[in-house]
C-alpha cells in the first residue's frame, strides 16, 4: 500500500492501517529510533478521545434538550410538593405522559446520537489547528513493502511529529442558543434551584415519590397529633381530633386549629379550598410538621401523607352571638337625685363590659340659642371665630360604665346606682342607651330612652350661679370668655360677695385658667372646680363627701366584676370604709346643727347605727377574701339602696308626733317578736321531757313531767311580755294611731299560752305562742303601711316606695326572711365560716412542698382566684 493509502475494513467503512508503533515488524535501524512514536501516539490519542466526545456533546445536547426539559420540569414541579397531594393513579399519569413526552422527542433525534467516527473526529483536529494536507490522517499511515527508501520515510515521520507536537482542543459549542433564543433552559434550571431550597429536608422525598409512585416511604406513616383549642374566655376544653370517633366537630368561633404530623414525609392538610403549608422542624432525630389556622366559618379539614390518609373532619363553627342588655325597669329618679337602673345582661360566653351611652335630645334647642358642639368637626355661628385665641376643641365623651354582677357573667340581672348631678348636662333632655360587649368587641343595645337628667336645686344664689356658668361652659367651648368674664366681675368686689376666701381664691383660679386654656383638658379641669366651689357654698363638706362615698362605692362595685388582687381590695374596702365614716360625721354634724335650730325636726332614727354599716362592710370584705364576689356584690347593692335611702334634709324628713310613734312602734315589736320566738323556743324544750295531762293518762304511759318551777318561770316571762305588747297598744291609743288588729290577735294568742303554762301544758302553750309571733309581725307591718300612707301624704316619699316591698323609714325591708327577690342567696354566717376554713386548709396544704407537683399545681388553680 502506498503512503497515505487507507485500509477498508470490508463493510465499507475505512479504517487507519495499524501504526507502526502497534506493528509487530519495525523496518527503522537503530540509528533513527531517537523518535519514540509510540509516547507521541498516546498523547494524539487521548486528544482524539476528549474530541470525540465533544463532537457527541454538540449533537447530542439539542437532540436531548426538549426531553431534558420535559424531564427537568416535572422534577421542578414535584419539589413544591403539588405531585404528592395528587391521587397516586393521577400521579402514575402524569409521570408516564413526562416518560412518554422525553422518550417520544428523543427518538426523533436519534440520528444525533450516535458516536462520531475517528475520521471525523481526526478532521475536527486538523481544522481547529488549522493543520493543511490532513497530517492527522497520514501520520497513522505506513509504508508499503518494498517502496520508497526507509530514511526518507523516518524523515516523513519526523516532519509530521514536528507538525503535531502542541495540538490544542477547542471546547464544545453545541449552538442550543440559536434553538432557545429565549432562554428557557436558563428559567428551569432557576425553578429548579429555587423549588431545591423551598423544598428542604423534603427534597428527596418528593422527588422519589414523583419518579417512583407508591414505592418510596411506604409503610411509615406518621403519627398525627391535631386538636382545636377554643377561645380562652368560652372555658371549653381542647378538641382533640386524633381521640374523636365521631367526623363532624361543633366548636366556637375563633377556635384555632393545630396540626403536628411527626415522621414521614411532608403531610398535605387542606382546611376547606386552602391549603396549609407546616413547617418542619427537626425533633429527637425525626423530622415533625406543625401548622396552626384560625377557624372562622364551616368548614373541611383533610391530612393526607403520601398514600395515607391520616383524617378527615367536617367542622362546625359556631357564630359568637350578639350580647343582649335589656332595662327591666324605666330608669328611675331616687330621693337623692340619683339614676337607678335596673337590669338584664345576656351573652353565650359571658358580657365583658356595659356601657351607658348618653346624648343630648337631639330636638333640644336651649332658651338662648347657645350652640353646642358633639360632632367631628368644629362648631360655626355667624358673626362669631370658629376659635377663640387658637383654642383647640375635641369631641365631648359623656359615657360611663355600669357594674355588672360577677366576672363576665352569661346571664345575670342586677341594680345600680349613677350619680349624674355632678354632669355638666344635669337639668337637659338627654337619650340613654345601654351597651353591652362581649369578649369579640360585638355590641347589644337596649331600647333608648329618653329624659331629663336630675338636677340639684341649689338655695344659694352664687352656688346656682356657678353651675349655670359651668353649664354653658361644657355645652361649648366658645362661651369660655363669657364665663370668664362673669367669674372676673363677681370677684371684683370680693369684700361685698365673698366672706369665705376659699371660695375667692378658687374663682380667681378658675377665671385664670379659663384665660389661658387652649385644650379641653383644661376647661375639664374648670368645669370641676366649679362644680367643687357651688357645693361647698351651698352645704359645706357633706355633699363632698357623699361624693367620695359614692366614688368609692363604684370603685368597689366595679373592682368586684372584674380580677382584681386581694391586696387591691383590701385597699378599696378600706377606702370605702374612710368614706363612710367621713359620710357619717358631716351627716351627723348636720342633723345636731339643724336640730338645735329646730328641736321638732330632730329624727333619732334618721340613719342606720354606725356599728351596722360596719358589720356590713366587714361582711362584704369576708365574702370577697373567700372568692364569693358575686355575694360581695350583692351585699354592696343591698348598703347602695340603705344609703340611697337615707334622706339628708333634716328639715324636710323630720317626721310629725304620730309617725314618730309608729316607728318607735315598730322598732319596740322588732324586740318583742324576738323575745317570744326565744321564749317559745324554751317551752318547745320543756315540752319535749315528757307527755302531759289527759294524753298521758290515756296512753298508760308515765312519762317525766317538766319541772313545775321552770314552767312558772316561763309563764312569768309570757305574762311580762304580753303586759309590754298591752303597754304599747295603750301608747298607740294615747297619741291618736289606730291599733292593729294584729296585736290584739297578738294579745288574745298570749293570754292562751300564759293559761297553758299556768296548767303545765307546755305542748299547747307552743302552739299558742308561734300564733302569736305571726300576729306580731303582721302588726308590725301594718304599723309600717300606716307611717308609709302618713309620709307620703306629706310629699316626703317621692314616689320611691310605689310598687316595691314595703320598709320602713330606715329604708330596711320589713320583712324576718331572706329577701327572696335577689338572685343571689346571701351565705350565712356559718357558711362563710366553712369558706374560710376551706381556704385556711388549701394554703395550709399548698405550702407542703413534699406533695406531688400535679396537686401543688392544682392547689395553686384554686387559690389563685382567691
Amino acid at each position: 500500500m502506498e503512503i497515505g493509502s487507507r485500509a477498508s475494513d470490508g463493510k465499507g467503512r475505512d479504517r487507519v492501517a495499524d501504526t507502526p508503533e502497534t506493528s509487530d515488524t519495525d523496518h527503522t535501524s537503530p540509528g533513527q529510533r531517537e523518535i519514540k512514536p509510540a509516547a507521541l501516539s498516546n498523547g494524539l490519542e487521548r486528544r482524539v478521545a476528549v474530541t470525540r466526545l465533544t463532537l457527541w456533546w454538540e449533537h447530542a445536547w439539542p437532540a436531548l434538550w426538549p426531553s431534558v426539559g420535559i424531564l427537568g420540569t416535572h422534577g421542578a414541579i414535584a419539589l413544591t410538593g403539588l405531585l404528592s397531594a395528587l391521587p397516586l393513579l393521577l400521579q402514575w399519569l402524569v409521570l408516564l405522559a413526562s416518560l412518554a413526552g422525553a422518550g417520544l422527542l428523543a427518538w426523533r433525534h436519534r440520528e444525533a446520537l450516535k458516536w462520531p467516527s475517528r475520521a471525523t473526529t481526526l478532521r475536527r483536529l486538523e481544522e481547529v489547528n488549522g493543520l493543511p494536507h490532513r497530517p492527522l490522517s497520514t501520520y497513522a499511515d505506513q509504508q508499503a513493502e518494498g517502496t520508497g527508501s526507509p530514511k526518507l520515510w523516518a524523515a516523513h515521520r519526523a516532519w509530521l511529529h514536528t507538525r503535531l507536537a502542541g495540538l490544542r482542543l477547542k471546547p464544545p459549542t453545541p449552538g442550543l442558543a440559536a434553538k432557545d433564543p429565549i432562554a428557557l433552559r436558563a428559567a428551569l434550571v432557576l425553578c429548579l434551584v429555587a423549588a431545591f431550597v423551598s423544598a428542604g429536608p423534603d427534597a428527596r422525598p418528593r422527588l422519589e415519590q414523583a419518579f417512583f409512585p407508591g414505592f418510596v416511604g411506604q409503610g411509615k406513616p406518621g403519627r398525627l397529633d391535631a386538636w382545636i383549642t377554643p377561645p380562652g374566655y368560652t372555658g371549653r376544653a381542647p378538641v382533640f381530633l386524633a381521640s374523636q370517633s365521631q367526623t363532624v366537630i361543633d366548636v366556637p368561633q375563633a377556635s384555632v386549629l393545630t396540626v403536628q404530623v411527626f415522621g414521614g414525609t411532608q403531610p398535605n392538610i387542606k382546611l376547606g379550598a386552602e391549603e396549609l403549608a407546616a413547617q418542619a422542624r427537626q425533633e429527637e432525630g425525626d423530622t415533625a410538621y406543625e401548622v396552626a389556622a384560625p377557624l372562622e366559618t364551616d368548614t373541611n379539614l383533610s391530612i393526607t401523607q403520601g398514600t395515607y390518609a391520616l383524617g378527615s373532619w367536617q367542622i362546625n363553627v359556631a357564630a359568637d352571638a350578639s350580647p343582649q342588655v335589656t332595662l327591666l325597669e324605666q330608669i328611675e329618679i331616687t330621693r337623692r337625685l340619683t339614676l337607678r337602673f335596673t337590669y338584664e345582661v345576656k351573652d353565650d360566653y359571658g358580657v365583658t363590659d356595659l356601657n351607658v351611652e348618653i346624648a343630648l335630645d337631639p330636638i333640644f334647642v336651649l332658651q338662648d340659642k347657645t350652640i353646642f358642639w358633639l360632632g367631628d368637626e368644629q362648631p360655626a355661628r355667624p358673626g362669631f371665630p370658629p376659635l377663640l385665641d387658637g383654642f383647640v376643641a375635641e369631641r365631648i365623651n359623656t359615657d360611663f360604665d355600669l357594674p355588672l354582677p360577677g366576672l363576665h357573667p352569661r346571664q345575670a340581672t342586677h341594680t345600680a346606682f349613677r350619680d349624674l348631678t355632678a354632669h355638666p348636662w344635669a337639668g337637659l333632655p338627654v337619650q340613654m342607651t345601654l351597651v353591652a360587649t362581649d369578649h369579640l368587641g360585638q355590641e347589644g343595645r337596649s331600647r333608648t330612652v329618653t329624659f331629663s337628667l336630675p338636677a340639684r336645686r341649689y338655695e344659694k344664689p352664687l352656688a346656682a350661679a356657678l353651675i349655670e356658668q359651668r353649664q354653658r361652659l361644657a355645652l361649648s367651648p366658645l362661651n369660655r370668655g363669657s364665663v370668664a368674664g362673669f367669674l372676673n366681675a363677681f370677684t371684683l368686689d370680693a369684700d361685698i360677695h365673698l366672706e369665705d376666701k376659699t371660695v375667692y381664691l378658687g374663682l380667681r383660679a378658675a377665671y385664670w385658667r379659663l384665660l389661658h386654656a387652649r385644650h379641653p383638658g383644661a376647661l375639664s379641669g374648670v368645669s370641676d372646680l366649679l362644680w367643687d366651689l357651688a357645693l361647698h357654698i351651698e352645704d359645706g363638706g357633706l355633699s363632698l363627701a357623699e361624693r367620695d362615698l359614692r366614688d368609692a362605692r363604684e370603685a368597689l362595685t366595679q373592682a368586684l366584676g372584674e380580677e382584681t388582687s386581694p391586696a387591691e381590695l383590701e385597699r378599696l374596702m378600706q377606702d370605702l370604709k374612710e368614706a363612710l365614716s367621713r359620710y357619717l360625721d358631716e351627716l351627723a354634724n348636720r342633723a345636731t346643727a339643724q336640730a338645735d335650730q329646730d328641736p321638732s325636726a330632730q329624727n333619732n332614727d334618721q340613719v342606720m347605727e354606725r356599728s351596722q354599716m360596719e358589720e356590713m362592710l366587714d361582711a362584704i370584705a369576708d365574702l370577697a377574701r373567700t372568692g364569693a364576689r358575686e355575694q360581695a356584690q350583692e351585699l354592696l347593692a343591698q348598703l347602695d339602696e340603705i344609703l340611697e335611702n337615707l334622706n339628708t334634709d333634716t328639715a324636710q324628713s323630720g317626721m310629725t308626733q304620730g309617725e314618730n310613734a309608729l316607728s318607735d312602734a315598730i322598732s319596740e315589736m322588732g324586740e318583742m317578736i324576738e323575745q317570744q320566738r326565744s321564749l317559745m323556743d324554751e317551752t318547745f324544750q320543756h315540752g319535749q321531757g315528757g307527755q302531759t295531762g289527759s294524753q298521758a293518762e290515756e296512753q298508760g304511759q308515765s312519762g317525766t313531767q317538766p319541772n313545775a318551777s321552770d314552767l312558772e318561770g316561763l309563764k312569768e316571762q309570757q305574762e311580762a311580755l304580753r303586759q309590754q305588747l298591752q303597754d304599747l297598744m295603750g301608747q298607740l291609743g294615747d297619741k291618736g294611731q289606730p291599733v292593729p288588729g294584729g296585736l290584739e290577735r297578738a294579745d288574745e294568742a298570749m293570754g292562751k299560752a300564759q293559761d297553758r303554762l299556768a296548767q303545765g301544758r307546755a305542748d299547747t302553750a307552743t302552739k299558742a305562742q308561734g300564733q302569736a309571733v305571726d300576729q306580731l309581725q303582721q302588726g308590725a307591718q301594718a304599723l309600717a303601711d300606716a307611717l308609709f300612707q302618713s309620709m307620703a301624704a306629706r310629699g316626703e316619699q317621692a314616689g320611691d316606695q310605689a310598687g316595691g316591698d314595703m320598709t320602713d323609714p330606715l329604708g330596711r325591708p320589713l320583712r324576718s326572711g331572706p329577701d327572696q327577690s335577689r338572685s343571689t342567696a346571701l351565705p350565712e354566717e356559718l357558711d362563710m365560716q366553712r369558706a374560710r376554713q376551706i381556704l385556711d386548709e388549701l394554703r395550709k396544704r399548698a405550702a407542703e412542698l413534699g406533695r406531688p407537683q400535679d396537686e401543688l399545681d392544682y392547689l395553686e388553680r384554686l387559690l389563685r382566684r382567691f
